[in-house]
């Protein structure tokens, strides 16, 4: 008895929830639109349903004869206006503008009339004893009524699939909705409600869940209704048939289990019943979506075969789109699997150029019908502008709910004109690069929201792809382009990998080195490069030793070529594998230049030593000729004799020094380099001045960095070079002072601290004299440009040639606290 009131409150809290749920659907779907003659008629539809869930709820809970007789004529009086809802649902889905139409009108009059009948005894007589079974009594209009439940169905299902089979797009889902909702709700609902009633089947009673199951049909329409977007209805079906026949399996496993225990371990499963229950539920839990997706399987192998799996289908197209590198071949790629996948009509992608325009790139048409007339869309477009700021697919059953009716009027007329059913925006950092425009599927139906799903998922794997595509079309430019500069550039570049073998050699390389291409690539550098080259380039490779601006001499079979080379070391971002590369540059004919400059210098300086060699030699001839023009009338004069001697040796001694100094300047001497310390130089240079210095007052201040670099040099000349620099500085200090003399490294400015070939040795050397005026600042290296009474002006002039020859610089500054001159030297690498 206490089973039986839970039963009794349980289904009656069923079918209270069951009207309330029947309400809202109703008032949901009404304010979706609440003008659209549909909408209404749903919210009418519901509202019956729910009037008659909570007529059979009455009925459930009546115990006496009269009240329950009332009830039981109201179900069924209320239950009669069901199927004109119903009807006229579908005839509004059909055409609303031609509604109602006379059959509707005709449905309607004859539903009140069984309606009013209902509560008379031609349709329900009585009840039958005992009450508790609540067993109806049919009068003999009750087959008519029957009639008019199965007939109204059968009819209806029957509009139903007519229009089905001329529907096309989104209106085909809505229908399939329509008629899955209400066969499944009809079926279940006249079987408990009407047909087994009305057949004597009392077994098993089915009455209170005949409401229940029109939720079945509200749900179906309303989705119809409301959604522009929606799932096939055959994929929704086949995913509940999975759900449905994995329960069905289990279940019935599990009653076997049980039924086998409680045959045959009665006594056992009595007293271990907990246990038992959740080692079930647990190995259920666990079985479940392995068995499912075996099931899901089967059902799409036997039921389901023209139906694809998105998520199968987008694998296999990302796959495909990361393997392929070419923008064109991308581009056609996709659009043939989109046809093929979603048998469409055809499909077109519209690229953005380099000038904002998108033009067609690829397309694949079915249908000479299909093909696109608008073949440019120009920047500022209306479809352009949505899409990109959107960024998602759009459908043209989107843009009928679009509240601006001007902005809705101009999208559809644009994808109209593109023949597009539906446009898959493709962006890249939030700029529309590409779009993707597909036409009617060709079977008519619209596209699902599984086919949404695809095409959005796609979109991105898509703009990942063009961008490698892109990325690798510019590689390959800049390759090409890399590869066209090396080939006709008029350096030449030789590369090597980590081995040393060579990898790059230009044909400017060919020339300079007298090497072929086909001779050198794949070999070690030591192999083929001359001595005098390849060790700079593995220099580079090995210890990272970079040079830059080294002149090199390069003997051939034929000649002497000069050689400007420097070198750099180059690492794999990916690998990390080092390498390293080396530019040559011809300066043969520089070198030319520069010793005819060389040359023309010295015959100009030799130009302007004529115009002071005139007064600097005819001094010391006046001297002797005026002497040797008094010597035959002074021979006897023995102080004049020895005056005359000495005074004419010193005159030819300072001819002979002046004529010594010329040649020196204009001679070509060929320096004889060897590797020589500047500081030893230096020490035997003050040596020389030690006495100088301290007849003068002068005192020495030394400042020599220690592990000094050599310098390749000519020890003679540099030593002349230094002394005479160092000389000029002692000169400037007649009444004493302070010569500071530094030696230190130095860098090259222009190169990084890495390149040891350019490591410089700085002499410093520094005096507190009188300093060197603006004016003869410009001349001080000029020959026989001199400040002091003795002077010939030369000294300052050889030591800056020498310097000069040894590849140095010698700069100075001067103010009124004195002079600072700076050598630099290149250092041995």
């Amino acid at each position: 008895m206490s089973s039986e009131m839970n039963l009794s409150f349980l289904i009656i809290w069923l079918l209270g929830l069951t009207a309330v749920v029947n309400v809202v659907i109703g008032v949901v779907v009404f304010r979706k639109a609440p003008h659209t003659l549909l909408n209404r008629l749903f919210l009418g539809s519901s509202l019956n349903v729910s009037a008659w869930t909570l007529t059979v709820m009455v009925i459930f809970i009546k115990v006496d004869y009269d009240s329950l007789l009332f009830w039981i004529r109201a179900s069924h009086a209320v239950s009669a206006i069901i199927p004109w809802f119903v009807y006229a649902l579908v005839d509004v889905f059909n055409d609303e503008k031609a509604y109602p139409n006379k059959k509707v009108i005709i449905m309607f009059i004859f539903s009140l009339i069984l309606a009013v009948l209902s509560f008379t005894p031609a349709i329900i007589p009585g009840i039958a004893e005992p009450l508790v079974n609540k067993e109806t009594l049919y009068g003999p209009l009750f087959p008519a009524y029957a009639i008019y439940f199965g007939g109204a169905m059968i009819y209806t299902i029957y509009i139903l699939f007519r229009q089905l089979r001329v529907s096309r797009g989104l209106s085909r889902y809505q229908i399939r909705y329509f008629i899955g909702g209400i066969l499944v709700s009809y079926l279940l609902g006249n079987l408990s409600n009407l047909f087994l009633p009305l057949l004597g089947i009392t077994a098993i009673d089915l009455r209170p869940f005949g409401p229940v199951f029109t939720l079945i049909m509200l749900i179906s329409i309303s989705y119809a209704i409301v959604k522009y977007r929606l799932m096939d209805i055959r994929l929704a079906i086949r995913k509940v048939l999975a759900y449905i026949i994995t329960i069905v399996i289990l279940a019935g496993i599990y009653v076997l289990i049980l039924l086998g225990m409680e045959k045959y371990f009665r006594i056992y499963l009595e007293a271990n019943i907990l246990p038992f229950i959740l080692f079930q539920i647990i190995l259920i839990a666990l079985a479940f979506q392995p068995v499912k997706d075996k099931i899901q399987s089967v059902v799409d192998r036997y039921l389901y075969r023209g139906a694809y799996h998105y998520y199968d289908t987008l694998i296999e197209a990302n796959k495909a789109m990361l393997s392929i590198l070419h923008m064109d071949k991308l581009l056609n790629f996709l659009v043939e699997k989109v046809v093929d996948t979603i048998y469409i009509e055809g499909a077109v992608i519209f690229q953005k150029d380099k000038y904002g325009f998108f033009t067609v790139a690829a397309e694949k048409l079915q249908f000479i019908s299909s093909q696109v007339t608008s073949r440019l869309l120009e920047p500022g477009n209306a479809l352009l502008d949505y899409l990109e700021k959107n960024a998602e697919v759009l459908l043209q059953t989107d843009l009928k709910h679009m509240a601006v009716a001007a902005q809705r009027t101009l999208l559809v007329g644009e994808m109209r004109k593109l023949k597009a059913e539906a446009a898959v925006p493709i962006l890249m950092e939030g700029k529309l690069e590409a779009i993707l425009f597909l036409g009617f599927k060709i079977s008519g139906e619209p596209y699902s929201r599984e086919d949404v799903n695809l095409l959005s998922a796609l979109s991105y794997q898509v703009a990942v792809s063009l961008k490698n595509a892109r990325l690798y079309k510019e590689v390959l430019e800049i390759k090409q382009y890399l590869e066209n500069v090396l080939e006709n550039m008029d350096n030449g570049l030789i590369a090597v990998d980590a081995e040393g073998k060579i990898t790059t050699f230009n044909s400017t390389a060919e020339k300079l080195t007298g090497i072929l291409s086909g001779d050198a690539m794949g070999k070690k550098a030591d192999e083929v490069l001359d001595a005098n080259l390849y060790p700079f380039i593995m220099q580079a490779l090995r210890n990272g030793q970079q040079s830059s601006e080294v002149e090199v001499e390069v003997n051939s079979k034929t000649n002497t070529i000069y050689l400007c080379c420097s070198t750099a070391l180059v690492e794999s971002l990916e690998t990390g594998e080092r390498g390293a590369i080396m530019v040559l540059s011809d300066i043969t004919r520089i070198k030319e230049l520069e010793r005819e400059k060389s040359q023309v210098q010295r015959l100009v300086s030799l130009g302007e030593l004529a115009a002071g060699m005139a007064h600097e030699i005819k001094n010391p001839l006046v001297s002797i000729k005026t002497f040797a023009e008094l010597l035959p009338d002074k021979y006897d004069d023995y102080e004049f004799r020895y005056t005359f001697s000495k005074i004419v040796k010193g005159e030819i001694e300072r001819i002979n020094k002046l004529i010594t100094e010329l040649l020196n300047l204009s001679r070509a001497h060929v320096p004889c380099f060897e590797e020589v310390d500047t500081g030893v130089i230096m020490d035997e240079i003050l040596l020389l001045l030690y006495p100088q210095l301290g007849s003068q007052k002068i005192r020495l201040m030394k400042t020599f960095e220690k592990n000094m670099p050599a310098v390749r040099a000519d020890r003679d000349q540099i030593k002349q070079a230094l002394l005479n620099i160092c000389l000029n500085g002692i000169q400037a200090m007649p009444g004493g002072g302070e010569l500071r003399v530094e030696i230190a490294s130095l860098h090259s400015p222009q190169k990084n601290s890495h390149d040891s070939a350019r490591r410089m040795v700085k002499i410093g050397i520094q005096d507190t004299g009188m300093g060197i005026s603006p004016k003869q600042k410009e001349k001080i290296f000029d020959p026989f440009f001199t400040t002091k009474a003795e002077g010939v002006g030369i000294g300052l002039s050889i030591s800056h040639r020498i310097i000069a020859d040894h590849g140095g610089t010698v700069q100075f500054r001067s103010d009124e606290n004195g002079t600072v001159f700076e050598i630099a030297l290149p250092a041995v690498s």
